[in-house]
C-alpha cells in the first residue's frame, strides 16, 4: 500500500507546481525540490501551506526521472519499487542529508501552518473538519476492502443482467461516453426480452448466489475461527452469522453482533 501512495506522490504534479490563485499576490518559496506558495491579501481566503515531503518521499522524487529512463517500460508501482530497493541500500550519512533538509522545511512550515489555522473562520474550520471526515472514511473502506480481499472472502456473483452484458457486448477499446452508451443499449434491450430469454442467464445467476452463500458461511466460520472477528462485522457482510459464532463465543471469541433491522412503520401483529 504504501508503493501505491509513493507511486502517486511521484505522478503527483502538485508535487513539482505550487497552485496560484489568479489576481493574487503570491510568494514562493522554495526550498531542495519541493515549492510551496503562501498568500497573505487582505480579504482573501488563506490558503494553506503544503506540508514538505519526509526523507524518504523527498529521495525517491529526485531520482524518480533517472529510474523511469532507465526503466521505460516499467509501471509506476515498479519505479516505487526500485526507489524503495535504492534507498535501502543508501548510506546512513545520505540519509540523514535528507533528514535534515525535512526538518528545516518542516519547522518552517509548522510556522506558515499556525499562521494559516489563525486566520481561519469558524465556518471554515468546519469545513476542514468535514473534509478531513470524509478522507478518513474513504481511506477505511480503502483499507477495508484490502483486508476482505487478502483474507480471501468470496466475491459476489453478478446477476443475471450483468451476465447478459457481458455476453453481448462486443465492442472494446472505446471511450468513457462510447462505453456509456453502449451500455445503455443494453439496458435496453434487456428491458425488451421475454422473461424465457432472461431465464438462462437469472438461472445461473441463482445457481451462483447459492454457492456464493455456502462460501460465506464457511469463510465466516474460518474467521471466527482465526478471530478475525471484524473482517465479518462490517455493514457490507450480506448473510447472518452462522451457527459456528456461538461456539466461537464459547471459547472465547465475541459473536457477532446482530444488525438491526429497520423500523417499520406499520403496526406489529400481536
Amino acid at each position: 500500500m504504501q508503493l501505491n501512495t509513493l507511486a502517486r506522490l511521484l505522478y503527483s504534479p502538485r508535487l513539482l507546481l505550487s497552485t496560484w490563485q489568479p489576481g493574487s499576490l503570491a510568494s514562493v518559496q522554495c526550498s531542495g525540490l519541493h515549492i510551496t506558495t503562501s498568500l497573505n491579501v487582505a480579504g482573501t481566503t488563506p490558503v494553506k501551506p503544503k506540508r514538505p515531503m519526509n526523507a524518504y518521499i523527498r529521495y525517491a522524487q529526485g531520482i524518480r526521472s533517472s529510474l523511469v529512463s532507465a526503466n521505460p517500460k516499467a509501471s509506476p508501482t515498479e519505479i516505487s519499487k526500485l526507489a524503495a530497493v535504492k534507498w535501502q541500500s543508501l548510506d546512513q550519512a545520505s540519509k540523514t542529508k535528507y533528514e535534515e533538509e525535512f526538518k528545516r522545511e518542516q519547522a518552517v512550515w509548522l510556522q506558515k501552518n499556525a499562521k494559516y489555522l489563525s486566520q481561519l473562520t469558524d465556518a471554515q474550520k468546519e469545513e476542514i473538519k468535514l473534509e478531513r471526515q470524509q478522507r478518513n472514511e474513504v481511506k477505511i473502506k480503502r483499507d477495508q476492502k484490502r483486508l476482505l480481499k487478502e483474507l480471501g472472502r468470496p466475491k459476489r456473483p453478478m446477476n443475471g443482467y450483468l451476465r447478459f452484458c457481458i455476453q453481448n457486448k462486443p465492442a472494446v477499446g472505446l471511450s468513457k461516453e462510447e462505453n456509456k452508451l453502449q451500455m445503455k443499449n443494453l439496458g435496453v434491450q434487456w428491458r425488451r426480452l421475454t422473461d424465457a430469454e432472461k431465464e438462462p442467464f437469472n438461472k445461473q445467476a441463482e445457481a451462483d448466489m447459492k454457492r456464493y452463500q455456502e462460501e460465506m458461511k464457511q469463510w465466516e466460520d474460518r474467521m471466527l475461527s482465526s478471530e478475525n472477528v471484524e473482517a465479518i462485522r462490517k455493514k457490507n457482510v450480506l448473510l447472518p452469522p452462522s451457527p459456528a459464532s456461538s461456539m466461537a463465543k464459547k471459547g472465547g471469541i465475541p459473536a457477532i453482533e446482530k444488525q438491526k433491522k429497520p423500523t417499520s412503520t406499520t403496526t406489529a401483529r400481536p
